[in-house]
């Protein structure tokens, strides 16, 4: 069956380009159907014009002309994001080609970000050469770098040729083979986590599952809420919540205010704990805010110098508490069974009272993120607080929320057992609270 490709553009600019993906397209073997997504003026030869897709919104062009292009910019891609998402899902697209500039760019994958994650989708922009995050989002978008902004020459025939190709052989890619699909669960590692998260996503394997690894580098959090919200996570380990003290104490691997929010919206089980929330995550040295620096004297506040790249500073333990608040007010509103599990000892390789090369620190001393509970010399005053936060905003009322004080380090294998155990169980429909009161080491507040 002959594939159906988009080819969408900002034709009253783009035009020639435009037509020439789309020529090329159909050499490759594809049916090309043009998508004007003009702002300025319409051309009147596109197979879908811009009158057609405007009437999804009640418009018609000469309204776009009256505004400004942020305006106009915004009534067509909300109007094509209708229109595709139709056609999407009548079966009329197999793939998604566009080129342009900022503006095409913006309007072209706010459309594809719109698209069931499958489907193919190539954007050939020069924006691709700075940051492409705010264009990708959480969906499978291919982002090429065209070198040249406009016109058609013996340089930009060539690489508009290999754009053409590559959307129809992702159109017309093998067909994969499902018959040994399975439930997939969802989890999130960062490099301090990796010990904990390895064996938890091995006990759930060989259990019958397909294990989603996320990395908790922001655009990963963003993606692993995307896929549950889509319904692809049946339940979550989320393990490495590290992304949540990024977003509210500056760092860089932020993924936004709506992390940690999903699996509560759609009622999946989840296990959640604070890995690697003992650290803010930045660029080179010279990237860390002032007063941070002039702060690496106070408990729990550290540098921890990864590499020339990436710099952490720790978390204080005051801002534990508030971390444990706001992710007690999000966790409070779930539907499904939740369990929140805090390593009393550590919360990743950085937070360690002393070398352990299996734990992820080597030495020579404590990790460098570790601060002491003066209570109990073994235990994180970091992880006291945020217990104490816990225990202060999280509604352990509901009979589907609790809350496990754990006398073990993040990356001990027992900490993992208990991780994957509970999801098990919840997955299986045998969960309930204090059904981990016989170990020793876990205490259900």
């Amino acid at each position: 069956m002959t594939a159906k490709i988009l080819v969408a553009g900002i034709l009253d600019t783009k035009g020639e380009e435009i037509k020439y993906i789309a020529r090329q397209v159909a050499a490759a073997g594809a049916k090309p159907t043009i998508l004007e997504l003009s702002v300025g003026k319409e051309v009147g030869w596109a197979d879908i014009g811009l009158s057609e897709i405007l009437k999804e919104i009640g418009k018609v062009p000469e309204e776009l002309y009256k505004v400004d292009r942020h305006q106009a910019s915004a009534w067509v891609t909300e109007a094509a994001i209708q229109y595709v998402g139709r056609m999407v899902s009548q079966g009329e697209v197999d793939g998604i080609i566009a080129c342009g500039g900022s503006m095409g760019a913006s309007i072209a994958t706010a459309i594809m970000q719109s698209m069931p994650i499958g489907i193919p989708k190539l954007m050939a922009t020069t924006m691709t050469s700075g940051d492409v995050r705010p264009y990708v989002g959480t969906k499978d978008i291919c982002m090429m770098y065209p070198i040249a902004e406009a016109g058609i020459n013996t340089l930009t025939k060539r690489i508009l040729t290999n754009a053409a190709g590559a959307i129809v052989g992702m159109a017309n890619s093998p067909a994969i083979d499902t018959s040994d699909d399975k439930p997939m669960i969802g989890c999130m590692m960062f490099g301090v986590t990796t010990p904990c998260v390895l064996r938890a996503s091995k006990t759930m394997e060989d259990h019958g599952y397909e294990v989603m690894i996320n990395h908790a580098i922001g655009s990963g959090g963003l993606s692993m809420e995307q896929l549950i919200e889509d319904g692809f996570i049946e339940g979550i380990m989320d393990i490495t919540t590290h992304e949540i003290a990024d977003e509210m104490l500056g760092g860089v691997l932020s993924a936004g205010p709506d992390r940690l929010t999903a699996a509560s919206r759609k009622g999946i089980p989840q296990v959640v704990a604070p890995g690697g929330l003992d650290l803010i995550n930045f660029g080179p040295l010279d990237t860390i805010p002032k007063h941070y620096m002039e702060q690496t004297n106070l408990p729990g506040r550290s540098l921890y110098e990864h590499n020339p790249a990436v710099n952490c500073i720790g978390v204080l333990p005051d801002e534990a508490y508030k971390i444990a608040e706001n992710m007690a007010i999000k966790l409070n509103k779930s539907q499904g069974p939740t369990v929140i599990c805090v390593p009393m000892r550590g919360w990743g390789a950085c937070d360690l009272g002393a070398p352990n090369k299996e734990l992820g620190w080597a030495g020579p001393a404590a990790g460098p993120s570790w601060v002491a509970d003066p209570d109990k010399a073994e235990w994180s005053l970091r992880s006291r607080r945020f217990m104490d936060g816990m225990k202060e905003f999280l509604d352990l009322s509901k009979p589907n929320i609790e809350l496990l004080e754990v006398d073990k380090h993040m990356n001990e294998p027992e900490f993992a057992d208990l991780m994957s155990g509970l999801l098990k169980d919840m997955l299986d429909g045998n969960w309930k609270k204090n059904s981990r009161s016989h170990l020793s080491y876990v205490h259900s507040i």
